[in-house]
């Protein structure tokens, strides 16, 4: 973990994303006390429905006023032929960075493997998280984060970009993100609505092969009453 902990103190974001955290007791308030130097004192998770314990979680150095898990939410696959379930998780939180309300939508899809199965997985869990979103859209700048483990191209993404969210890849076209050594892909993102667009100052992918497989994600944003980075 201090590998990780590392680029994580040098990105030095107001909120974090996390995947494939052990929900092992207090294994999460260890870390951020024991390689995050005690900078992000409020958490949420580790929590999701992965039985390996890969789950989901999200620090932060401001306060987390309310979060809603979507581990139990029911969604028909997009063939129709039966229901599911997230494979992790979908988090929804209400944040509040200095004296602005942002909410955040964190989450990691199904894996690669798995064959086309896997494939319709994921790609009806990201037609369940535009449904999650549209219900939650508000006047409050909103983020979608996280392993989404599949490429902008993918009809998995696109049931992202195509829909009524209006959404942008912070990162722009052509940058990757896994694996983290000899990277060829990008399949971990940080996801904004385009009338955020003036607000994004930057995004960039800090590759660190010693960390995990993938590479971290942060992105920064200036809103009315506050700059945020958060990372994935």
């Amino acid at each position: 973990m201090r590998f990780a902990a590392r680029n994580l103190l040098r990105c030095n974001p107001d909120l974090i994303c996390l995947q494939e955290i052990s929900g092992q007791a207090g294994f999460l308030q260890s870390f951020q006390r024991d390689f995050l130097e005690n900078r992000y004192p409020y958490a949420v998770g580790p929590i999701g429905n992965d039985p390996r314990g890969m789950n989901l979680a999200v620090l932060s150095r401001w306060p987390i006023e309310g979060w809603t898990s979507h581990a139990t939410r029911n969604f028909w696959l997009v063939d129709g032929s039966r229901e599911s379930r997230f494979s992790r998780d979908l988090l929804v939180l209400d944040w509040r960075c200095q004296q602005q309300e942002w909410r955040i939508f964190a989450t990691h899809l199904k894996s690669m493997r798995g064959g086309p199965s896997a494939h319709r997985q994921r790609e009806s869990e990201a037609a369940a998280i535009v449904e999650v979103i549209g219900a939650h859209q508000d006047s409050k700048p909103w983020i979608l984060l996280g392993d989404l483990n599949d490429q902008p191209q993918s009809p998995t993404l696109q049931r992202l970009f195509q829909s009524t969210l209006d959404l942008r890849n912070s990162l722009g076209e052509g940058k990757n993100t896994f694996p983290c050594r000899g990277s060829r892909h990008q399949f971990d993102y940080i996801l904004y609505p385009g009338w955020m667009e003036n607000s994004l100052v930057n995004s960039k992918v800090w590759p660190e092969s010693r960390a995990s497989d993938h590479a971290m994600v942060s992105a920064t944003f200036e809103t009315v009453n506050s700059n945020v980075t958060a990372d994935s």
